[in-house]
């Protein structure tokens, strides 16, 4: 019974695509003209999107204090360092040691401690120099962010005494 019924479907199947079939355009349609598009008669006047990132894309480094950097060691593992405006601003701690801050253009230069040069730009990117002297300097992407500073204020708590 399946082997019948399969094979019926089967030739009304090829059947069918012998069969002409014409498109039926319907009369209510074909009678009806599209109207033309013009374009518009006064000038369109387009608003300039806001940039929602271009104050952190002109951010500089040390404007809002400490900075965090993170990039690959010389060794090429990632590491993380703090760089802390010390002496009264003269000079910038990096992990607790002090080191020289000079500018080039729009690139601040943290170098001067650990055998580490640090080029920050504008926006939040740069790159780290590693090692130098007798050795080929190694050169690595970074990127660096403000960190608000940290109050060491202990909260009050209110524990009765027994």
């Amino acid at each position: 019974m399946r082997f019948s019924m399969t094979g019926a479907a089967l030739a009304a199947v090829l059947l069918a695509g012998c069969a002409e079939v014409k498109p039926v355009v319907m009369p209510l349609l074909a009678s009806v003209e599209p109207l033309p598009i013009s374009p518009p008669t006064a000038p369109v006047r387009v608003l300039p999107e806001p940039d929602p990132f271009e104050p952190e894309y002109t951010e500089s480094p040390f404007q809002k204090g400490p900075v965090s950097v993170i990039s690959a060691d010389a060794r090429g593992d990632m590491a993380t360092w703090r760089l802390i405006p010390c002496q009264q601003g003269r000079a910038i701690c990096v992990n607790g040691r002090p080191a020289q801050l000079s500018k080039a253009g729009d690139t601040y230069v943290v170098s001067g401690t650990h055998g580490v040069s640090f080029h920050l730009m504008t926006g939040g990117d740069g790159f780290v120099t590693h090692g130098g002297g007798k050795m080929a300097a190694l050169q690595a992407p970074l990127a660096w962010e403000h960190f608000p500073a940290i109050g060491y204020v202990a909260q009050r708590r209110d524990i009765p005494l027994k």
